[in-house]
Formats: structure tokens, sequence, C-alpha cells
């Protein structure tokens, strides 16, 4: 049962890992003296890296970037941010899977 539990949270939690680079944006104030920057996005540790070229005048900032698809725009992954990533995602969960199920089931804790 547990390992049941704990291939689900991992299939979640690696979906959430490749879906983050969608979710968390790079965000510039002010235009860079370099407009072809190499952006990186994912998270809590950002693993997808992408060169992206910023637009050039200073009306246009404040400015998002978002993350394009791998299928669009060349992207290098790096594996090591991405394990981080995927562990912190994985703790978290089951933590709050925990923490839940635990609440749900009632079961007193038999003190010494």
């Amino acid at each position: 049962m547990l390992k049941q539990r704990l291939i689900i949270i991992g299939i979640l939690s690696f979906g959430i890992t490749l879906l983050s680079p969608f979710i968390f944006y790079s965000y510039f104030e002010t235009q860079p003296k370099i407009l072809i920057q190499q952006l990186s996005f994912g998270g809590p540790f950002p693993f997808a890296q992408q060169t992206v070229t910023l637009p050039n005048g200073e009306d246009l900032y404040p400015l998002e970037v978002k993350f394009e698809s791998p299928f669009e725009k060349k992207t290098a992954l790096n594996i090591t941010p991405f394990f981080f990533s995927f562990v912190c995602f994985f703790l978290f969960i089951f933590a709050l899977y925990s923490i839940i199920a635990r609440f749900f089931n009632g079961k007193p804790i038999k003190e010494p």
C-alpha cells in the first residue's frame, strides 16, 4: 500500500517538476545592457535554460519572459537542479498527503 502511494506521489511530483518552467517566469525590471540573455526556468531550482533576445526600448520594461516549449526553441536541461526540484516537490507532496491522511484516518496515538 505504501509502495503504491510512493509511486503515485512520484509520478505527480515528476509531472509538476516538468511543468514548473511554464509556471515560473523570468522578470526584468529595467533594460539590461546585453539584450541576448541565457535565462533559467523552473522551480524551485531552475533547470531549463533558453537563450532569449530581449526587446530594445526602455518603454517595454518591466518585462516578463515566459518559457517556450522545447519543441519550438532550443532548450538545455540540467540534470542536477532537475533532480533537486523533483525531490523538493516529492517531499512536499508526501508530507502534505501524510498530514491530510492522518487527519482523516483519526487513529489515536498510543503514548508510552
